[in-house]
């Protein structure tokens, strides 16, 4: 026969073991919220790095070449 106390040791076991998972959880989503922030700015980063690259490449073509004297 299965003893009452064995079966309440193991629920409450359980019980502890549900916590520690759900904090995991908890703190696993913060973590990929913040890397998804992360990888948002370096998107952004990139993407400005990319616009100046092009705006510098149309403004030197706009400026007359240099004379070089020989």
């Amino acid at each position: 026969m299965i003893d009452i106390k064995t079966i309440e040791s193991k629920l409450e076991e359980l019980n502890s073991n549900k916590l520690v998972v759900q904090e995991r959880i908890t703190k696993s989503s913060e973590t990929i919220k913040q890397a998804n922030a992360d990888l948002n700015a370096i998107a952004g980063a990139i993407q400005l790095c990319e616009q100046l690259i092009v705006s510098s490449n149309t403004d030197e073509g706009d400026k007359p070449g240099e004379i070089v004297d020989e």
